[in-house]
């Protein structure tokens, strides 16, 4: 992967970000989300077209949580001339929550993604551990959590990290996260996440991943959205840098009970 391609990279966001962030969860067991849609393209002296989609839903009740989340994003630009792939991403991910006490709650969590751009076939991400609930109101919510995770990246062809050379990377890590929402007013959400999976075996590389999201409605299913992502890697192939940045701007369209 050449270097001059990677700043033009954007990052797939977090669908639980992308699209509108809700405050305390219903828990009457319905299914309830957010599918989340961004476009831009330029032409004339600079030629850049993207896409990115995402979605994300939710079934709560008084004893649990399942969450679902998905994103694609694609890009291309011209660059010296040439036509080339400046996004090739996809993300899915899904956690269980069960509650153990009204704030305290034991979860499990898989993630799994791609990124052609620089040749990562799929990263398989397992957690599992306790969150903890500080804040759970109508309008605002913060939650901790802290407990073990595993992480696979499988590449398609040969990278360097470190002193070794192969096409498959693993290690156990330490898993913590802090999630908020924020209901600013009867038509502005906020919502960001920080989840960060510190190596403690393998290559011990530290990932990271911020997304924050700002959503404001147009009516009762319909917002406009802006969001940022970062993702990290404290240990990436040779010749790739250490952040992916991502900024975006879209619309949301709710689905499901109201």
């Amino acid at each position: 992967m050449k270097q001059d391609l990677i700043p033009l990279a954007c990052a797939a966001l977090s669908a639980l970000v992308v699209c509108a962030a809700h405050a305390e969860d219903k828990t009457d067991g319905q299914w309830r989300g957010t599918g989340a849609a961004a476009l831009s393209a330029t032409s004339g002296n600079t030629s850049t077209s993207a896409l990115l989609l995402g979605a994300d839903a939710y079934r709560a009740t008084a004893d649990d949580k399942i969450s679902l989340g998905a994103s694609i994003n694609y890009a291309r630009a011209r660059i010296d001339g040439v036509q080339k792939t400046t996004a090739n991403k996809w993300g899915l991910g899904g956690e269980y929550d069960y509650n153990l006490t009204p704030q305290l709650f034991a979860f499990g969590k898989l993630g799994l993604e791609g990124d052609k751009v620089i040749d990562l076939s799929r990263r398989v991400a397992l957690a599992g551990g306790l969150g903890y609930k500080v804040v759970n109101t109508p309008d605002n919510t913060f939650t901790l959590y802290g407990g073990l995770g595993y992480t696979t990246d499988k590449y398609g062809s040969l990278q360097t990290i470190g002193d070794k050379t192969d096409t498959t990377f693993s290690r156990a890590s330490v898993y913590v996260a802090e999630e908020s929402t924020h209901k600013l007013s009867e038509s502005t959400a906020f919502k960001q996440r920080l989840d960060v999976f510190p190596g403690i075996s393998g290559d011990k590389a530290v990932l990271a991943k911020f997304a924050a999201g700002l959503s404001v409605a147009m009516n009762s299913t319909l917002s406009l959205s802006v969001g940022l992502s970062d993702a990290y890697n404290s240990k990436p192939a040779a010749g790739l840098k250490k952040n992916d940045i991502g900024f975006f701007t879209g619309v949301n369209v709710k689905f499901g009970a109201l």
